[in-house]
C-alpha cells in the first residue's frame, strides 16, 4: 500500500479501510528507512485517527505501535488512556511506558486496564506496590501469577492484608516462593480459621475436635515455616506469631524439641530484648543458671524451664559432634528433665513431646517408604 493509497483509505467511511490505512501508516512512522518528512506526515495522521470515532481504527494503531520504543510517545500515552481492547497492547508491551507513567496509569484506568497491567512482564516495585495497594482483586491476582515481576514483601503484605481471606488468591500465594514467611503463616492461619468454621467438618467430627484438629495442623505448619525461613525473616515470624497469638507454650516446646535453634534464638531475642549475639552465646555455651535467667527475662513459664534446658544440652553435644540426635531424643531429655516437682504440670506438657515424637517417628517412617520405593 503507497501512501497516497494509504490517504484515500484515511478518506473512507468504512471504519476496516480507515483500520487498514492506520496500520500502513503506523509501521510507516516505525521503519526506520521511511524518509524524514514522510515520517512527519504518518505521526500526523496517526495523531488524529488517535481520536477516530471506531474503536478498530485506535485498535489497529495501538497494536503496531505497541512493542517499539520509535513510537511516537505522545500517540502510546493518549492510546494507553483508551478503552481496554484498544489500550491492551499498549498496556502489556510497551517500552516507553516509564514505572511513572504506568503508577498513574494505575491510578486512573478502571479494574480491565489495571488487570492488564498487571500481567507486564518487568514491573518495577513502584508500580507493583501501587497494584498491591490500590488494584482491585483481578488485579492483584493476576500480579500474584506474575513471576516476572518485582514484589517487595511489603507489597505481598498489602495482597494478604486485602485479599486474604480469597481462596483463589490464597492458593497462588501460597506457591509463590518469594511470599515472606510471616505472609505465608497468614495465609495458612486463613485457612485453618475457614476449617474450623466449616458447617460439614464441625457436623463430622464437631466442634471442639474441628478447633483441636485445626489447631494442631497450624502448629505444625508453622514449624514447617520456621525450617524454610530465611534468618532475615524469622524476626517478622516472631512478631507475626506474638502478634496473632500462635507463640504459645506448645509451640515453644515444639519448636525446641525438632532443634529449631536459630529461631529459637530470634523468639528468645524478641521475647527478652536482649540483643541476639548474647542470647546466641548463652544458648550455644552459658550455664544453666544463664540460660534459666534468659527465659524469666523472656516470660517463659517456670516449669517449661528444665524441659527447655534438657533439649539445649541434646542439641549442643549433636552441633560438638559428641553423640546422634534427633527429635525422640531430645523430646525424651524435655520429659525425662520435667522432674518430680513439676508434676501438675507435667500432663499436658509429656502429652505434647509424646506427640512430638509420634510425629517425628511417623515422618522417619514415611521418608523411609518412598526411599525404599
Amino acid at each position: 500500500m503507497t501512501t497516497a493509497i494509504a490517504e484515500t483509505y484515511l478518506r473512507s467511511t468504512r471504519a476496516s479501510e480507515r483500520a487498514a490505512a492506520a496500520a500502513y501508516l503506523a509501521n510507516a512512522a516505525l521503519a526506520a528507512e521511511t524518509p524524514r518528512d514522510d515520517r512527519h506526515a504518518a505521526i500526523s495522521a496517526l495523531t488524529l485517527l488517535a481520536d477516530d470515532p471506531s474503536p478498530n481504527v485506535r485498535a489497529a494503531i495501538a497494536l503496531a505501535l505497541a512493542g517499539s520504543r520509535r513510537a511516537p510517545l505522545h500517540i502510546v500515552l493518549h492510546l494507553a488512556k483508551d478503552q481496554p481492547s484498544v489500550a491492551a497492547p499498549i498496556l502489556l508491551r510497551s517500552p516507553l511506558l516509564t514505572e511513572g507513567d504506568l503508577v498513574e496509569l494505575v491510578a486512573t484506568l478502571d479494574a480491565r486496564g489495571q488487570t492488564v497491567i498487571a500481567r507486564r512482564a518487568g514491573l518495577t516495585p513502584g508500580v507493583t506496590a501501587t497494584l498491591s495497594a490500590f488494584g482491585p482483586r483481578e488485579a492483584v491476582i493476576e500480579l500474584a501469577r506474575n513471576d516476572d515481576a518485582e514484589i517487595l514483601p511489603s507489597a505481598f503484605r498489602q495482597m494478604v492484608e486485602r485479599f486474604g481471606c480469597d481462596a483463589e488468591l490464597r492458593e497462588i500465594l501460597i506457591r509463590q516462593a518469594r511470599l515472606p514467611v510471616d505472609c505465608r503463616h497468614r495465609l495458612l492461619a486463613s485457612i485453618g480459621d475457614v476449617l474450623s468454621q466449616s458447617a460439614f467438618v464441625k457436623a463430622t467430627i464437631g466442634s471442639e475436635r474441628a478447633a483441636r484438629v485445626t489447631r494442631d495442623a497450624c502448629a505444625r505448619s508453622t514449624v514447617s515455616l520456621v525450617e524454610g525461613a530465611r534468618t532475615a525473616e524469622m524476626s517478622e515470624l516472631v512478631a507475626r506469631l506474638r502478634e496473632t497469638g500462635h507463640l504459645t507454650t506448645a509451640f515453644v516446646l515444639r519448636c525446641m524439641a525438632l532443634g529449631k535453634m536459630e529461631f529459637f534464638v530470634h523468639l528468645v531475642a524478641h521475647l527478652s530484648t536482649v540483643p541476639q549475639e548474647r542470647v546466641r552465646t548463652i544458648l550455644v555455651s552459658g550455664r544453666d543458671l544463664a540460660i534459666t535467667a534468659l527465659f524469666e527475662k523472656a516470660g517463659f513459664a517456670a516449669p517449661i524451664h528444665q524441659p527447655l534446658v534438657g533439649a539445649i544440652h541434646v542439641w549442643r553435644s549433636v552441633a560438638r559432634g559428641d553423640r546422634i540426635a534427633g527429635v525422640r531424643e531430645a523430646s525424651q531429655a524435655m520429659i525425662d528433665a520435667m522432674g518430680e516437682e513439676n508434676s501438675s504440670q507435667a500432663g499436658p506438657v509429656v502429652s505434647l513431646l509424646r506427640q512430638v515424637q509420634a510425629d517425628a517417628m511417623r515422618a522417619a517412617a514415611t521418608e523411609t517408604v518412598r526411599i525404599a520405593a
